[in-house]
């Protein structure tokens, strides 16, 4: 059991129903950017919603005081009726996947003009968990973080951001362009599953590809036994050995300044996002789990022929608790860790001073289950061990 939403127009009496669009109702199951229900919900509001009384109200709504929102009161004075959530069920038209727009517009910019304020969706936390911020904005009956059912890690504005465009629903303004010669303030709203911190991306530069875990900070997926390290170790063993492959942070800028990355570097100049983590996220391939091999491979050996080193994984630190060892390979590889938040590894930990010393040699990079015959390189301990 749970509280559960609907998207209802009280103007045109008009609904969505997750159910009809095959997700769940509670709110942490549909509300995310990119799936057909917040799709349809930005292009109603461009289209045929735009200016109407739109609102994401739960199935315990009738509990909530009238005073909880003006909006709230005054759409129960008019329609006669103490259940919105109720009312869009039984008094309105459910619209079906077919019967509305679902496609991907690009629409990034959301302005209340009431409010004179304005969310860019590119400067929402999406390499998190992707979670779509108006349906937040205008969700009445939500009893705060934590409370009806909600699923969401709350930061410091998310509890009076819940809800507060409610009032104001009918002065939002979606588009694909900044509009020109407005100067609202941004808001980024922080309705976000993870933490705070710093996230990253495996990212190939070569086959322009990207993977990513569910929880993106480094500390949480690089872990000797996690699917993560497997999947990387068994790229690198056959479809990426020999392309430039680096484990990049969302605010890293630069660190890729050497010689072969020219190219890149230009090409990221030139670009919106600066940095290669949102450039790869909008331009890259992403792969999911379906693409890649998972299972571990029995990967022992990463061997660096420019650096003529190599890497036994079994005489590296490893515990009965898996999660207290660090892999080697994606520290190895890593661009833009600098240590001061929670869940990167610190200056005072081991192997610290080692983070991202294989980046500029990455394509002499060869992994195996055995020794490779005839190289007879010293063997390195990068000993990355969190503590």
């Amino acid at each position: 059991m749970g509280v559960y939403y609907m998207i209802v127009n009280v103007d045109k009496k008009e609904a969505l129903s997750p159910h009809d669009f095959d997700y769940g109702a509670k709110m942490a199951e549909w509300c995310y950017q990119g799936n057909e229900m917040v799709l349809a919900l930005h292009n109603l509001l461009t289209d045929r919603w735009k200016g109407d009384r739109v609102y994401v109200v739960s199935d315990d709504l009738a509990d909530v005081d009238d005073d909880y929102s003006k909006a709230l009161a005054e759409a129960r004075k008019v329609l006669g009726v103490r259940s919105l959530y109720k009312f869009a069920c039984e008094q309105c038209t459910e619209l079906q996947p077919d019967e509305v727009d679902t496609e991907d517009h690009d629409i990034r910019y959301i302005y209340n003009h009431a409010l004179k304020v304005f969310v860019d969706m590119e400067h929402c936390p999406k390499y998190t968990d992707w979670i779509s911020p108006l349906p937040l904005l205008i969700a009445l009956g939500h009893d705060g973080p934590g409370g009806g059912n909600f699923d969401f890690e709350d930061d410091e504005d998310m509890e009076d951001a819940v809800g507060s465009w409610c009032d104001t629903v009918s002065s939002i303004e979606l588009r694909t362009k900044p509009l020109e010669g407005v100067e609202y303030r941004e808001i980024q709203p922080g309705f976000t599953e993870e933490p705070p911190g710093r996230h990253y991306y495996i990212v190939n530069v070569d086959k322009r590809k990207l993977f990513g875990a569910y929880d993106l900070q480094l500390l949480s997926w690089s872990c000797y036994q996690c699917e993560m390290v497997h999947i990387l170790h068994n790229l690198f063993a056959e479809e990426w050995k020999g392309d430039r492959v680096y484990v990049v942070a969302h605010d890293a800028l630069n660190g890729w300044e050497f010689p072969g990355n020219e190219a890149l570097c230009e090409e990221l100049a030139q670009s919106e996002e600066k940095g290669l983590f949102f450039y790869a996220e909008k331009h890259f391939e992403r792969l999911g789990t379906d693409d890649v091999e998972i299972e571990d491979q029995g990967i022992r050996y990463l061997y660096n022929h420019a650096l003529r080193e190599y890497v036994d994984l079994k005489h590296c630190p490893v515990r009965e608790e898996d999660d207290d060892c660090i892999a080697p390979l994606p520290l190895l590889l890593t661009i833009g860790n600098v240590g001061d938040v929670e869940l990167d590894l610190m200056p005072e930990d081991g192997g610290f001073e080692h983070m991202g010393k294989w980046c500029a040699t990455v394509r002499s990079i060869e992994v195996s289950k055995e020794p490779l015959p005839g190289v007879d390189y010293p063997e390195f301990r990068p000993d990355f061990l969190q503590k």
